[in-house]
Protein backbone atom coordinates (compact mmCIF):
# COMPACT_ATOMS: atom_id res chain seq x y z
CA UNK A 1 0.00 0.00 0.00
CA UNK A 2 2.82 2.39 0.88
CA UNK A 3 4.53 1.69 -2.44
CA UNK A 4 1.38 2.56 -4.38
CA UNK A 5 0.93 5.83 -2.46
CA UNK A 6 4.60 6.66 -2.98
CA UNK A 7 4.30 5.94 -6.71
CA UNK A 8 1.20 8.16 -7.00
CA UNK A 9 2.94 10.94 -5.06
CA UNK A 10 6.09 10.78 -7.21
CA UNK A 11 3.99 10.78 -10.40
CA UNK A 12 2.04 13.82 -9.18
CA UNK A 13 5.26 15.67 -8.25
CA UNK A 14 6.83 15.08 -11.67
CA UNK A 15 3.65 16.07 -13.52
CA UNK A 16 3.32 19.32 -11.57
CA UNK A 17 6.90 20.31 -12.48
CA UNK A 18 6.21 20.30 -16.21
CA UNK A 19 6.17 23.81 -17.70
CA UNK A 20 2.98 24.37 -19.65
CA UNK A 21 3.12 27.42 -21.90
CA UNK A 22 0.48 28.58 -24.40
CA UNK A 23 1.07 28.47 -28.14
CA UNK A 24 0.82 32.08 -29.37
CA UNK A 25 1.24 33.27 -32.96
CA UNK A 26 1.22 36.84 -34.26
CA UNK A 27 0.68 37.63 -37.93
CA UNK A 28 1.51 41.02 -39.43
CA UNK A 29 -0.80 40.83 -42.44
CA UNK A 30 -2.43 44.21 -43.06
CA UNK A 31 -5.41 44.55 -45.39
CA UNK A 32 -6.82 48.06 -45.73
CA UNK A 33 -10.14 48.85 -47.35
CA UNK A 34 -11.94 52.16 -47.25
CA UNK A 35 -15.71 51.67 -47.38
CA UNK A 36 -15.18 48.69 -49.69
CA UNK A 37 -13.93 50.97 -52.47
CA UNK A 38 -11.24 50.09 -55.00
CA UNK A 39 -7.90 51.49 -53.85
CA UNK A 40 -6.33 52.04 -57.31
CA UNK A 41 -5.77 55.75 -56.62
CA UNK A 42 -3.83 54.99 -53.45
CA UNK A 43 -0.78 53.39 -55.09
CA UNK A 44 2.52 54.75 -53.79
CA UNK A 45 4.92 54.53 -50.89
CA UNK A 46 3.38 54.33 -47.46
CA UNK A 47 5.00 54.74 -44.06
CA UNK A 48 3.43 52.56 -41.36
CA UNK A 49 4.42 53.23 -37.75
CA UNK A 50 3.07 51.83 -34.52
CA UNK A 51 3.22 52.94 -30.92
CA UNK A 52 2.45 50.82 -27.89
CA UNK A 53 1.37 52.33 -24.59
CA UNK A 54 -0.63 51.37 -21.54
CA UNK A 55 -3.81 53.24 -20.56
CA UNK A 56 -6.00 52.30 -17.60
CA UNK A 57 -4.19 48.97 -17.26
CA UNK A 58 -4.85 48.04 -20.91
CA UNK A 59 -2.27 47.75 -23.67
CA UNK A 60 -3.12 50.14 -26.52
CA UNK A 61 -1.51 49.94 -29.96
CA UNK A 62 -1.72 53.04 -32.18
CA UNK A 63 -1.07 52.44 -35.88
CA UNK A 64 -0.37 55.47 -38.10
CA UNK A 65 -0.37 55.15 -41.91
CA UNK A 66 1.06 58.07 -43.90
CA UNK A 67 1.57 58.38 -47.64
CA UNK A 68 5.09 59.47 -48.57
CA UNK A 69 5.36 62.38 -50.98
CA UNK A 70 7.26 61.47 -54.16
Amino acid sequence: MKKILLLILVTFVFNSCVDASPNIEAHNDIHITIDGENLDGFIGEWKITSEEKEEDGKEVIIIRIEKSEL
